[in-house]
Order: C-alpha cells, then sequence, then structure tokens
C-alpha cells in the first residue's frame, strides 16, 4: 500500500511497514505538523506496525519544536520513529525538566533505532546492531554493545553513561567518535562514562556510591 499526499506541504511515500514522510521546508509548520499527525494516525490504524520516517528537508527547527513533535509522533507509532535531515535553531531557553528524558525500559535488540532530541535513559542494554542517536546525553543501565551517538548536532559536553562497554561497541560524542575494539576492564561497583576532549573520546570509570 502506497500512500501520497494531495499537496506539498507532507509528501507521504511508502509501503506496508515503512512510511517516509517529505516535509517541505518552506512549509507553515503548524499545517505540516498538523498534517504529520493526521496523517499518520490514520495509517497507522491500517497498518499499526508501521515504522515512520520524517524527512524535514534542512529545515531550521528550534529544540522545543522537534521535541513536541517527537512526543506527538511517538505517541502513535512508539519506537518506531525516525525524524532526520533537520538543522537546530539554537535555543536561549533551558528545556523544561518533563521534557528532558526519554526512558526505555527495555534491551535494544538487533536492528532497533532510537533517535531523540531528548537525553536517552535505557532501562536495560543496547545491544548489537541497535543504535541510539540524541541530541543530548545518553545514560545506560546495562551493557553497551552497539551504537550510542550523543550530542548529534556537534553538542561536545554530551555524556555517555553505562554500567557495560562490550568490544565492538561505538561511541560518538558530538564530532568525536570511536570503536572500542577492546572492552575495558570491567570492576565491580563502577560505571563508564565517555566524554569528548580535546578532540578525541575518553571513557573513564567511575566508583558507585
Amino acid at each position: 500500500m502506497a500512500a501520497t499526499s494531495a499537496t506539498p506541504i507532507v509528501v507521504f511515500k511508502g509501503s506496508q511497514t515503512e512510511l517516509l514522510a517529505l516535509v517541505h521546508p518552506k512549509a507553515k509548520w503548524k499545517e505540516a505538523q498538523h498534517m504529520l499527525l493526521t496523517q499518520t494516525a490514520a495509517q497507522h490504524r491500517i497498518l499499526p506496525q508501521l515504522k515512520l520516517q520524517v524527512d524535514l528537508q534542512n529545515r531550521l527547527c528550534g529544540p522545543k519544536t522537534l521535541g513536541v513533535l517527537e512526543r506527538a509522533l511517538r505517541t502513535i507509532v512508539g519506537d518506531n520513529l525516525s525524524i532526520s535531515n533537520y538543522r537546530i535553531r539554537e535555543s536561549k531557553k533551558p528545556a523544561a525538566a518533563g521534557d528532558s528524558a526519554m526512558i526505555i525500559a527495555h534491551d535494544l535488540a538487533q536492528g532497533e533505532v532510537i533517535q531523540t532530541t531528548r537525553d536517552v535513559v535505557v532501562i536495560g542494554s543496547v545491544l548489537a546492531g541497535s543504535r541510539i542517536e540524541t541530541l543530548r546525553s545518553c545514560f545506560v543501565f546495562g551493557a553497551v554493545k552497539g551504537t550510542v551517538a550523543a550530542g548529534i548536532r556537534g553538542n561536545q559536553d554530551a555524556v555517555i553513561a553505562c554500567l557495560e562497554i562490550a568490544g565492538g561497541a561505538s561511541l560518538s560524542i558530538g564530532t568525536t567518535s570511536a570503536v572500542l575494539h577492546l572492552a575495558p576492564v570491567g570492576m565491580r561497583n563502577h560505571y563508564y562514562v565517555a566524554r569528548a576532549v580535546q578532540g578525541k573520546l575518553d571513557v573513564q570509570p567511575h566508583i558507585l556510591e
């Protein structure tokens, strides 16, 4: 099944498992957001397994605006969501506390991708073949065996924290990235924090208190 909108504000293309929404970069945001939500809800009622990819076509967006859109779409499609191809407009106001974290209460399985504008808290592990991309930081109460990309729009102040890191895990913060071919030596009652330091990824153990 394929769907195409009758207006250039948002063009929908897809199949029974994936739907691509192309948002016109000069469309009025409220109109584009309304069309995204209504059309996605209609498609999802027919195809609940639908994976939605929203392409903003290099649109300039504020973090709060993106966060509102992301939360609204996730109420419809859950974690089957990808929002890509946008530029971030810097916000002078700090994010509200209630908007700051996305909580995932399961292991991320192979092939699972999480993309968000918020901090990510994983109560579980990031398994091999899974991926997290966030504008902010990521905290994993388990092992990182897959890919975690924090501060994806150049935020070098983001951090990645986890209880374990496996060999082959891929970590990146801002423009700094590394694949850990050898896992750090595990220590009891410790956790690991990765930061970007002078253009390199620095992973340090810390004592659990």
